[in-house]
């Protein structure tokens, strides 16, 4: 199956919804499925990541 997760936080950022989103995939990857990770783009980011989408996003912390 083809499964895309789209995520307004990801690594390098850490928190709950990052590390879900890693558990997530690895598990889905681990049960033979193909996943696709939709993330912003943040200072930091790594220039190529396998199977890591990013767009550009305004990072905005109240």
């Amino acid at each position: 199956m083809n499964i895309v997760m789209v995520t307004n936080t990801f690594t390098p950022h850490v928190g709950g919804v990052a590390r879900s989103i890693e558990s997530f995939t690895a598990e889905y990857r681990r049960r033979g499925h193909r996943v696709l990770v939709v993330a912003p783009e943040f200072p930091g980011t790594p220039d190529r990541e396998e199977d890591v989408f990013r767009i550009p996003a305004i990072q905005n912390f109240n």
